[in-house]
């Protein structure tokens, strides 16, 4: 996998969502890069790495073999469902999710999260137009009626990820269920939401825990809080940081 590297300190991994690459974190990246050594990754058939066999226990395990241990893992949307499986997995020193779950399709007793039929839905279409699927993601994803969030996203479909990679991500997202194992996670968690996320509604925050999780909801925010709102979010970040270096 194709990982950027910047500054000093202990380890800090940023994971990115479906459909983007570790670019997703340039706005954030440097600011933490002064007190963390901090890690971009490009998941497999994104951005600039290759496309490889992709499954969640696959990636789980090249995650953990290619990056340092004892780490804090930040993951944002999908990346937040590999970095959940890795610390259930692992000894590790911090886990920050971000707009993320672990079951992201509603279930009889998991109504918090999006429908089979719509993330089939997304599989359908990207075989038919894969830039036209990503795009109608991109606008789902913003609500905040911000036009200049909108363009800025768009950059990512100058460099799509590879049909395949999504493929597998949708795969991921539409048969994974974390939830049994959560109580496994034995290391300082933080889970932000935004209030007008429509892919990973705020009120899952309340159908899930395990000890030491802390939980913010961004009132103003969508589905990425650390871009439409940095602000607000690095605040919260840097705040659980401090207690972790």
């Amino acid at each position: 996998m194709f990982i950027k590297q910047q500054g000093q300190g202990k380890p800090l991994i940023l994971l990115h969502g479906w459909g983007f690459n570790g670019d997703i974190w340039n706005g954030i990246a440097g600011e933490l890069a002064k007190n963390w050594l901090v890690y971009q990754v490009d998941l497999p058939g994104h951005g600039k790495s290759p496309i490889s066999e992709y499954s969640l226990p696959i990636l789980t395990k090249q995650l953990m073999n290619e990056l340092p241990n004892n780490a804090v893992w930040v993951g944002w949307s999908l990346g937040g469902l590999l970095a959940m499986n890795i610390a259930i997995q692992q000894r590790i020193r911090g886990l920050v999710l971000i707009a993320t779950s672990p079951c992201f399709v509603t279930t009889k007793n998991w109504p918090h999260a999006m429908t089979a039929e719509v993330l089939q839905q997304f599989a359908s279409q990207l075989k038919i137009d894969t830039k036209g699927t990503l795009r109608r993601f991109l606008t789902l994803q913003v609500r905040d009626n911000s036009l200049q969030q909108l363009r800025n996203l768009n950059y990512f479909l100058k460099n799509p990820p590879l049909t395949k990679a999504l493929e597998s991500g949708l795969q991921i997202l539409q048969t994974t269920d974390l939830r049994p194992q959560l109580q496994q996670i034995e290391c300082p968690s933080l889970l932000c939401l935004g209030k007008r996320d429509k892919i990973v509604p705020f009120e899952v925050g309340n159908d899930f825990q395990w000890k030491t999780l802390r939980k913010i909801v961004i009132k103003p925010a969508s589905h990425i809080p650390f871009l439409s709102h940095q602000e607000i979010f690095m605040d919260i970040f840097q705040d659980f940081l401090r207690d972790l270096n």
